[in-house]
């Protein structure tokens, strides 16, 4: 369905006219694919490398007195 498809039928639904259909701002949603349900974050971690991670400083030994 396209853009002009769906304002024309939301307009036929609604006995709305066109106009008012568009300053409404109706539009198509793409729904994204929901398959696979889990996260590999391997993959997530490759992609994000420019993260910042901050670096631990060194344990300070204790001299004995």
């Amino acid at each position: 369905m396209t853009q002009v498809e769906l304002e024309r039928e939301l307009a036929r639904s609604t006995g709305e006219s066109l106009c008012t259909i568009r300053n409404r701002g109706f539009s198509l949603m793409v729904m994204p694919d929901r398959c696979p349900l889990t996260v590999d974050w391997d993959q997530v971690q490759e992609c994000d490398r420019l993260r910042y991670s901050p670096r631990r400083r060194p344990l300070r030994r204790r001299l004995a007195a």
